[in-house]
């Protein structure tokens, strides 16, 4: 009988061995992966969102980094150049565009709304600085300046 529990045991201990690796390895990836995204950007001279949000809190797959360049739409959609499928999020939420060495954001109509620094934006673009705070739905980002 105790050899049968021992096995069990043993056996159990493995197991969650496999998964710590598993998880160790996963993160590293993911970390490489995002490392990598944000040094195209910045090499590119562009612009770049970092998420803020915990993704471990998150369910649904999002990245730590988007690359931000003269035309990017951010939404639900696959179509969008920043795909996240986040359901506070709507199929085409927000562009964000680089115009005369600026960048500019503006809502596309959005359900729940973009906000810069906590504050709605409105049917106009409204001007991007280097460490603003953006919001879509329940996923805020700091936005980083490539260019400056």
């Amino acid at each position: 009988m105790y050899a049968i529990i021992s096995d069990v045991i043993k056996y159990a201990f493995v197991i969650a061995v496999y998964i710590f690796i598993y998880s160790v390895v996963r993160l590293v990836y993911l970390d490489i992966s995002d490392a990598k995204r944000m040094s195209i950007a910045e090499d590119e001279g562009y612009g770049y969102l970092k998420l803020i949000n915990l993704r471990k809190e998150l369910n649904f797959r999002v990245y730590e980094s988007y690359s931000v360049r003269e035309n990017t739409v951010l939404g639900r959609s696959k179509k969008c150049d920043i795909y996240i499928n986040n359901p506070y999020l709507s199929k085409e939420h927000a562009r964000i565009t680089y115009v005369e060495d600026k960048f500019y954001i503006e809502d596309l109509g959005s359900t729940n709304g973009t906000f810069v620094n906590g504050k709605e934006l409105g049917s106009r673009p409204v001007r991007l600085k280097d460490n603003d705070k953006i919001t879509f739905g329940d996923l805020s980002f700091l936005f980083v300046d490539g260019t400056v």
